[in-house]
């Protein structure tokens, strides 16, 4: 019987450590905008608990870090266009925390943005700022009591500029659909990508040479790329795989 226990522990560790959504190298990818989901942290594990006697503040509490010690679930969104968002967490419950990252090595160290509360509440993050090319990671977790919370997250435009419509126009992939190989139009060679499946879930990722790729083995439907190129600049689109 202990063995079992044993080897049901280790089962739900690896499933919680390689779960997308878990680890902010494998984040859910937000495609478009406005997106909605509902969730729970118990789906997810905890893979980040930074010291909370380095804590940084978060707006009017110095607790920011005791939010980042229950289960945790990471969201990536690359930035269009320059603008800004609104980041909602609706009817959170008692001890939820909600946190923007621009980079995974900035957890627990210097938060963009953040909204906490001790009490059931709304958790809103509006006008974030955003710049063009720009990824974020939107962070979600709790206080070690109650370790998991369930969680409705809404993100939206509110005003996404276009004065880079040209850049963006300037990438593209082809053909689309594609059969064998997907091409990338950039102004700089891309240089890696992403595959990610409708609900965000990443498939493979892999470098790139000669601006183009093989995607022979993927079955057909439809499905969401990320890709950047020599100069940084990450572009997401979606294509079908006939």
């Amino acid at each position: 019987m202990k063995k079992f226990y044993l080897f049901a522990s280790l089962l739900l560790g690896a499933y919680g450590f390689s779960q997308t959504g878990s680890l902010c190298t494998n984040p859910i990818v937000i495609t478009t905008l406005p997106f909605t989901t509902t969730d729970n942290t118990a789906n997810y594990a905890d893979n980040y608990d930074p010291p909370t006697s380095t804590s940084p503040a978060c707006v009017s509490t110095t607790f920011g870090n005791y939010y980042h010690g229950g289960n945790d679930v990471i969201y990536s969104w690359t930035a269009p266009s320059d603008g800004s968002i609104k980041i909602e967490i609706p009817n959170a419950v008692a001890w939820t925390g909600m946190f923007v990252y621009t980079d995974c090595a900035n957890i627990g160290v210097n938060y963009a943005a953040c909204a906490t509360s001790p009490t059931s509440k709304t958790l809103t993050i509006d006008n974030f700022p955003v710049t063009y090319g720009q990824k974020y990671y939107i962070y979600i977790s709790s206080w070690p009591s109650p370790q998991t919370v369930p969680y409705t997250l809404n993100v939206t435009a509110i005003n996404l500029a276009t004065e880079n419509s040209v850049k963006v126009s300037g990438s593209a992939i082809y053909p689309n659909p594609v059969l064998k190989e997907l091409n990338f139009k950039s102004e700089s060679p891309v240089i890696s990508t992403a595959i990610y499946d409708m609900s965000g879930k990443i498939l493979q990722k892999m470098e790139v040479s000669g601006n183009r790729i093989s995607v022979e083995n993927l079955k057909p439907g439809s499905y969401i790329i990320e890709y950047t190129d020599r100069a940084g600049v990450t572009a997401t689109k979606k294509f079908i795989k006939s």
